[in-house]
């Protein structure tokens, strides 16, 4: 098995989380619970998880806090 993985696996994860924040977060934590042995996908399933929390919330804002949503 190849120890050191692919570029390609986060940068899917990262375009999933833009796409959809729940999805983004179920793909990050796959690849951080799940992909222990790369250490590639331990930290950028880390990170993937933190950047679809925040693009929820600042979509959230966007559209219930500054009233978007009618």
């Amino acid at each position: 098995m190849d120890q050191k993985g692919t570029i390609i696996i986060p940068i899917i994860g990262y375009i999933i989380a833009i796409l959809s924040p729940l999805l983004g977060l179920v793909y990050g934590a796959a690849l951080f619970f799940f992909k222990k042995d790369v250490p590639l996908y331990r930290k950028h399933g880390r990170f993937i998880i933190y950047f679809a929390i925040a693009v929820f919330i600042i979509s959230f804002i966007l559209v219930y806090g500054l009233g978007f949503a009618k």
